[in-house]
């Protein structure tokens, strides 16, 4: 499983993400659903993201955790 589907699977918002895997996510590096949906680990309504873009995945080699994780 890649961390691009690993990160689609949690359902997390973006702050969410940066918060518990240690990222440096910002908006622009991300893409999100066109709605607003329930965050998994918050449990508030924002945007959930679907992916890092294709040259941003370099910021998701820095996080041990998602790196065992998937």
């Amino acid at each position: 499983m890649t961390r691009n589907e690993r990160i689609h699977g949690l359902g997390y918002c973006r702050s969410c993400l940066n918060e518990t895997y240690g990222l440096k996510l910002k908006r622009e590096d991300v893409l999100v659903y066109d709605f607003m949906g329930q965050c998994m680990k918050c449990g508030k309504t924002r945007h959930i993201v679907h992916r890092v873009k294709k040259y941003k995945t370099w910021k998701l080699i820095g996080s041990r955790k998602l790196g065992k994780e998937c």
